[in-house]
């Protein structure tokens, strides 16, 4: 399963005009829909996708949208104990990651998924740890 990061979902979502970048990433999202492979999202990234909305019908309608898209992975108390060991291992190393990120971090590698994101803190994150990311041309 590929499991889907907040930042993907900002910019799959995002009524701005998208620029370069943000055009690849949709046309990569849009491919993944397409196609036969498990899309997952983590229960943090889920919440983090519904916070800050300001209409409750905006909220009722993406979450419609994304609870009948996507898995949602709910983090177990084991991803939580390997999201706190991610974050000191990578802070051992100097590398200042969030714990909310490591929890991410954590349900992708605790299930074997890979992480699409486009949010450089898990590049440093896979740095340190099994972390698999999806590269958007078919793996990680």
């Amino acid at each position: 399963m590929i499991l889907l990061d907040t930042s993907i979902l900002s910019r799959v979502f995002r009524r701005r005009r998208p620029g370069p970048q943000e055009r690849q990433l949709h046309a990569t999202f849009e491919d993944l829909m397409k196609s036969d492979v498990s899309l997952g999202l983590p229960g943090i990234v889920l919440q983090e996708a519904l916070s800050g909305l300001r209409s409750e019908r905006v909220f009722r309608d993406l979450r419609t949208k994304l609870l009948g898209a996507f898995t949602i992975l709910p983090a177990s108390v084991d991803d939580h104990l390997e999201a706190a060991r991610v974050k000191n291992l990578c802070i051992s190393r100097g590398a200042n990651v969030s714990g909310i990120d490591c929890l991410i971090a954590a349900t992708a590698i605790g299930g074997g998924h890979e992480l699409f994101t486009a949010d450089q803190d898990f590049e440093e994150i896979r740095r340190h740890t099994s972390l698999r990311l999806f590269d958007g041309h078919g793996g990680a």
